[in-house]
């Protein structure tokens, strides 16, 4: 049997193919809004307690971004922020940015949620801001008979989107695990190949052990910082799987927002002067992507990484030659 949920997302699936994410968004917070003993059993997750004169509203826009949902609770003076995620991974200090929208908020108690579809380990520093990890299997596990019809909806739809329960491993995932320090030896040797040669082209790179960081997000690279703190570029290098396929090759990634103005200035020289690369535009980021599919190198092992690294050296290239047209961009 199928959630209701599942039936109307299909007629909707062909008109924004990230829209599931917004959909299952609007889905919980109507839930959370029109069941108070779900909206109960949620607080109780983040020790808080429940009371009566609350508000919910979803994407309201701050100068820092656009959390998912915001819920407030009136009389103690309590601001909780959601950030919900499926598939998809949090920009660039996404989740520091809206510690900000919490420290600026005039109340009494600050709590932040990462509501992700499987565990994401972050850590949090700021003793001003409760922070709570969370996955929709937690979600999953409050709703019972006792909650509204429509929450009840929401469970079943979480089931169809295999969010329920904790994943147990299979015969694939051991096989990957056996071949995952192979593969990233192989992708450090490909950007190790290149690292001495960017570093002296454009700046120095991150340490090597930071690009594992980044593979629940299906991407290894070595990036490079470009700016001052207060607004800061960055140029990445490696591999990216979140494409319905792997891809190597260089991506630059400029933050948007209003209280960046550098923002749209350097979009538009890049897109300008780079327009063999794929541009695409976020919410919250713009990106400039030389990539070709790793596919694409299968000729001979003993060809295939010097093949990647000379493609990596080529999308270097290409910004030097924007260094030595605009050096201001790249300090």
């Amino acid at each position: 049997m199928k959630s209701v949920f599942s039936k109307i997302y299909s007629y909707r699936e062909h008109e924004n193919k990230n829209s599931k994410e917004n959909f299952l968004i609007e889905i919980f917070a109507h839930c959370l809004e029109i069941d108070n003993i779900f909206l109960k059993s949620f607080l109780q997750l983040l020790e808080l307690d429940f009371e009566n004169e609350f508000s919910i509203k979803t994407q309201t826009v701050y100068d820092y971004g656009k959390p998912d949902i915001e819920i407030n609770l009136d009389k103690s003076k309590i601001c909780i922020l959601v950030e919900c995620k499926i598939e998809h991974f949090e920009r660039l200090n996404q989740l520091e940015d809206y510690k900000e929208i919490l420290l600026e908020k005039n109340v009494n108690q600050r709590h932040l949620v990462y509501l992700t579809k499987y565990y994401e380990y972050r850590e949090n520093e700021n003793k001003k801001i409760g922070f709570s990890l969370l996955r929709w299997s937690d979600i999953y596990s409050l709703i019972d008979e006792k909650n509204d019809q429509v929450t009840q909806e929401l469970k079943l739809f979480l089931k169809n989107e295999n969010m329920s329960e904790i994943k147990k491993f299979n015969y694939n995932d051991i096989t990957t695990l056996l071949n995952i320090t192979e593969t990233i030896s192989k992708m450090d040797e490909v950007i190790n190949g290149v690292k001495d040669y960017f570093e002296k082209k454009i700046g120095a790179l991150s340490k090597d052990s930071s690009r594992s960081t980044r593979l629940i997000d299906r991407w290894y690279v070595a990036y490079h910082n470009v700016g001052k703190p207060e607004f800061k570029f960055s140029i990445g290098m490696g591999f990216i799987w979140w494409l319905g396929d792997v891809y190597v090759g260089v991506r630059i990634w400029i933050p948007k927002s209003e209280k960046y103005t550098e923002s749209e200035t350097i979009k538009e020289f890049f897109r300008k002067n780079l327009k063999k690369w794929n541009f695409n535009s976020f919410y919250s980021a713009y990106t400039l992507e030389s990539l070709k599919r790793v596919t694409e190198f299968v000729i001979s092992e003993e060809e295939q990484i010097p093949q990647m690294r000379e493609f990596l050296k080529q999308g270097i290239d290409e910004l030097v030659n924007l260094k030595k047209l605009n050096p201001n961009i790249f300090k």
